[in-house]
This record gives C-alpha cells, structure tokens and sequence, in this order.
C-alpha cells in the first residue's frame, strides 16, 4: 500500500474532524439534535468540545509529515470509538452515539491497517 493512501485516510479522518468540530463550535444545540441529543446546559460545553475537534482535526493533519502522528489519528479514534459506546451504557447518551463510535472506530482501524501495509511494504526482504 502506498503512502497516497495513508495520506489519503488521514485527510479523511482530519476533514471529519475539522467539520465536525467547527460545527460543535458555531451551532452546538443544532449539531448536537441532529444526533438526538437534547442539550439543556450551557452552549460552552459543546463548544469547547468543538474546539477541541478542530484542533485535533488540524494535528491529524501534521501526520502527512510527521508519520509518528499517525499513531495520534489512531489512538484518538480508538479512544472516541470506546468513550462514545461507554456514553451509551453509561452516561444515558443516545443510541445513535453508539452507531457515530462504531464510525469512528473504524477510522482508526483503517488508518491502522493502511500504516501497516505501508510500514510491510518499507520492510527490506
């Protein structure tokens, strides 16, 4: 597998990122009902949490030339993957959070396997 396509998975999970926070960051309440989750607190959480997604979105991006941030991309994805489908059993989250970390996990198995490849086909024979 080539580096085109590793690179191509982390644009993908970093434009994930970055939309999905800057809407978190400017419309919290509407991004938030769109997945169910009706949110009666202040909008600075949310915000924050939008925040947080852009700038993790801009950092995935530094792994296109710094490699060793790819593990940043799949150790995020993992750790969103196993705190969204926790927040379902037990933080009262909606159901569809569940589905959204199983999309998540599935970044960061898919920048995982493609890093893999890349790193087999690296290897000397």
């Amino acid at each position: 597998m080539s580096h085109a396509v590793l690179d191509g998975l982390v644009v993908l999970v970093a434009l994930h990122s970055v939309v999905l926070g800057v809407c978190l960051l400017l419309f919290p309440l509407t991004t938030l009902g769109l997945v169910g989750w009706e949110f009666a607190g202040p909008r600075f959480w949310p915000s924050q949490a939008g925040l947080f997604l852009l700038i993790l979105g801009v950092a995935y991006v530094a792994a296109l030339r710094f490699r060793p941030f790819v593990w940043l991309v799949i150790g995020s994805k993992v750790s969103a993957f196993l705190f969204l489908r926790a927040s379902v059993v037990w933080l009262d989250a909606p159901r569809l959070v569940a589905v959204l970390g199983c999309g998540d996990g599935l970044m960061g198995v898919a920048v995982a396997i493609a890093l893999w490849r890349v790193h087999r086909a690296e290897r000397p024979r």
